[in-house]
């Protein structure tokens, strides 16, 4: 017989809305886990987005402090966005013992200590898998790979809207403002683009990669940043006459000192090199252990469906391992 989890969900946009719809319709249900999970409440501020998702209005509710109390709350999903007050609400579920699954890489990247410090001081797990690539399993790789080896980089492609952008100027020969203006048509970009474009959304998620990496706290800020807002078609013209092309990487990479370095910019990338296939709103990444060597992972790294399946893989993982499935970091 399958064991009953009541679930909670903060924000019910495009990913959160999918989620909640996922679980209230029974589509979230997975034989193979036992698991049978029941939306109880979700957060937001009206009945519209609940009538979008296809679940009863009468479980929303604008109160995140609320829905996090509940008694019979037993994992609160968090896609909120932003860094507050999803940090908040997290930290407060989890200091109640209660399990958090996020996609939410600002708060994340910006409160990892405390949200760390609030699972740990509730003995409940913090998973995170959706918040950096979407429905790649990158941090569960990242955290397989760490237990025997020591990672001396981490570089790739973390954004889809950025890649997206780029590919059409490379394959297209349009210039910028209309690849961004052919991405935000498609819902790629958002109509401030400014988090993707400048690599400020690449960076927070490369701060906690860097993070898991190194055992030590880098705040996004630590990143050093350039976005794609300054790219031109003469900078495509110029990749191609030396054999490649241009992707925005974000890397964590070991100096010789053992110090971690963090990057995000536009990179000419060689046509031998595997990021150069990584096509339209595509993620990619290249884990490099000193024992296993380089782990290519490739993937959608955005849109409902594939993050609401990292959601909810992390959903099973959480409730069937309880706070040892949390992705270790020694802050």
């Amino acid at each position: 017989m399958a064991r009953s989890v009541n679930v909670a969900v903060l924000g019910i946009g495009n990913i959160g809305g999918e989620v909640a719809r996922r679980i209230a319709s029974g589509a979230s249900a997975t034989p193979s886990s036992g698991l049978e999970l029941k939306l109880v409440a979700a957060m937001d501020r009206g009945p519209e987005q609940a009538a979008a998702a296809g679940i009863d209005p009468a479980l929303v509710n604008p109160d995140g402090v609320g829905i996090v109390d509940r008694d019979d709350v037993d994992i609160v999903i968090e896609t909120l966005g932003g860094a507050q007050p999803a940090a908040d609400l997290m930290i407060r579920a989890l200091a109640q013992g209660k399990h958090v699954v996020t996609a939410n890489k600002e708060a994340l990247a910006k409160n990892l200590p405390a949200i760390l410090a609030a699972a740990r001081d509730g003995d409940a797990a913090i998973m995170y898998e959706a918040s950096i690539g979407g429905g790649i399993p990158l941090v569960v790789s990242l955290r397989q790979i760490l237990t025997n080896n020591r990672v001396d980089s981490v570089r790739g492609i973390l954004n889809g809207t950025t890649n997206y952008i780029l590919h059409r100027m490379e394959d297209e020969g349009c210039d910028y403002a209309t690849a961004l203006q052919g991405a935000q048509e498609l819902g790629y970009a958002e109509p401030d683009p400014t988090a993707d474009v400048e690599g400020l959304d690449a960076a927070n998620k490369i701060a906690i990669l860097g993070t898991m990496m190194a055992g030590e706290y880098f705040h996004p800020e630590r990143v050093d940043v350039t976005g794609i807002s300054g790219v031109g078609l003469e900078d495509f013209a110029d990749a191609r006459e030396r054999g490649g092309t241009l992707r925005l990487i974000a890397a964590a990479e070991r100096r010789d000192d053992g110090s971690i370095a963090l990057s995000v910019a536009p990179t000419f990338v060689p046509n031998t090199d595997l990021f150069s296939r990584v096509v339209r709103n595509f993620n990619a990444v290249e884990i490099v252990g000193d024992r296993v060597g380089p782990v290519w992972l490739h993937g959608q790294g955005a849109g409902p469906d594939p993050t609401a399946s990292a959601i909810l893989s992390d959903v099973a993982e959480a409730a069937i391992a309880g706070s040892g499935a949390s992705p270790t970091m020694n802050l």
